[in-house]
């Protein structure tokens, strides 16, 4: 029951969190944005990783995870993810983001063997219909900068996707390192890995630009405060929810966040989202109630 509360509230931070990125991501761009708020992740719980620190994080099986789970879930996944947010905004981003939940569930059974219980598969397939009925149709403002599509929309529909399938596979391989370690360093660590391979790379991207973005100081700390507690806060409920939930379940709980987007998209834009949408996120409170009282 705390894991599904946990993977909840990891939805509702990053619904809130992805609103008010939006606009920071445009300015910085993804790959910087991503950069800069791992940066504050660092900062912030090294008092904690520093206390708590073991030895086992040195075994190779459980850092070689944590690596790779850091740069297929961090690196390539959150990159998409901006890209995505970027080019299609919050709402759509929402709606390829859910698609983890048929991708984790998959993995898991194949890699894992944990598929849920039956019960709990009838309330994970209706969260995932209910978000694509409420995205899917939600009424939308045509000219509203965050509804509006800048650039390719097939290069966001490819990222979309992507961080999906990325966010499955790094939820797979952090699974079994999380049965002996602490879910709070395990998440610091996964970061301090992306944060080193992400600036050694800076310096090959031509044209980068965030020296000179950085020099705006209210939007560099604001990314940074939206950074921790996205990956800081967000993710680190998940990793502790995951450690002790089954991953399908978990991943599907927490891609609650578009329907969590919705009213807050409602109050921000003064747009009402329409029947359909509210018939969606109707299911998915069904398919959720289900799940906790499975």
């Amino acid at each position: 029951m705390n894991s599904y509360i946990l993977a909840i509230g990891a939805a509702a931070i990053w619904s809130m969190v992805a609103l008010s990125a939006t606009r920071i991501v445009r300015y910085f761009g993804s790959y910087n944005y991503n950069l800069l708020r791992l940066l504050g992740i660092i900062v912030f719980l090294f008092p904690y990783v520093y206390i708590n620190w073991e030895s086992i994080y040195f075994n190779q099986s459980i850092f070689s995870a944590i690596v790779l789970s850091s740069i297929i879930g961090i690196i390539i996944g959150d990159t998409f993810l901006f890209i995505c947010l970027k080019r299609l905004g919050p709402r759509r981003q929402a709606l390829l983001f859910s698609m983890q939940i048929p991708f984790t569930i998959i993995l898991a059974e194949v890699f894992l063997q944990t598929l849920p219980s039956f019960i709990e598969l009838i309330g994970c397939s209706l969260i995932f219909l209910g978000i694509l009925i409420a995205i899917q149709f939600n009424k939308t403002i045509p000219d509203d900068d965050l509804e509006n599509i800048q650039g390719n929309k097939y290069a966001g529909l490819f990222a979309g996707i992507g961080l999906a399938l990325c966010q499955s596979i790094g939820i797979i391989l952090m699974k079994p390192a999380l049965e002996s370690t602490d879910p709070i360093i395990v998440s610091y660590l996964r970061v301090i890995v992306a944060a080193v391979i992400m600036f050694g790379s800076l310096f090959f991207i031509k044209n980068n630009q965030l020296w000179e973005r950085m020099k705006d100081i209210k939007k560099t700390i604001f990314s940074i405060f939206l950074g921790f507690m996205g990956m800081g806060v967000g993710m680190t409920m998940l990793i502790i929810a995951l450690k002790d939930g089954n991953p399908g379940v978990i991943s599907t709980l927490s891609s609650t966040m578009p329907i969590m987007i919705i009213p807050i998209l409602w109050v921000v834009t003064k747009n009402y989202a329409g029947h359909l949408a509210v018939v969606g996120a109707t299911l998915t409170c069904v398919g959720t109630g289900i799940i906790f009282l499975s």
